[in-house]
């Protein structure tokens, strides 16, 4: 194959790609397109992150305007245990999603009093037994949590005291 074979074969696939650009566009099968969709595409993953985490924020306001946004008549039993039970669903999400923690702090404190405006009123309440067990599994769970990384970040020490002592390997 000769020079010249060779550049009537570039020259005709660089003018079918050129026309297949002109006819197609954006669905031209050319590298430079593709590569040009990747760099949009990943602009398009980072603005719909951006958007997430925008939207996530937004979602997490309101729920604090909400927790905020609580208050306990001691006229009203019934508003008490619905403000208590609304307050104690933002908590076992925020707990589980393990962000905003100033938001899930807030929460707990207008749940403690919450709970205590409702013992106070009614210590017979069925209500009162049931809030006070969700404070504890929390409490307890907690608990059980730092009692679980103490256990591991001392079995990591002595594993490394261990291993530069040579006792180990």
């Amino acid at each position: 194959m000769g020079f010249l074979e060779k550049a009537a074969n570039e020259f005709g696939k660089k003018t079918g790609k050129a026309l297949g650009n002109k006819l197609y566009g954006a669905n031209a099968d050319d590298r430079r397109v593709g590569i040009n969709r990747g760099s949009s595409l990943e602009a398009q993953q980072a603005e719909a992150a951006v958007k997430m985490r925008q939207m996530e924020y937004e979602k997490n306001q309101k729920m604090l305007d909400e927790v905020l946004n609580v208050e306990f008549d001691p006229t009203n039993k019934d508003g008490i245990i619905r403000g208590l039970t609304t307050l104690s669903s933002y908590i076992d999400l925020w707990i589980k999603s393990g962000d905003c923690k100033e938001h899930l702090d807030a929460a707990l404190s207008k749940y403690d009093s919450g709970l205590a405006l409702l013992s106070t009123i009614d210590p017979s309440n069925p209500m009162n037994a049931y809030f006070l067990q969700k404070k504890t599994e929390r409490i307890q769970k907690k608990k059980k949590n730092t009692v679980f990384i103490a256990i591991g970040v001392v079995a990591f020490i002595i594993i490394w005291i261990l291993l530069l002592t040579g006792a180990i390997g």
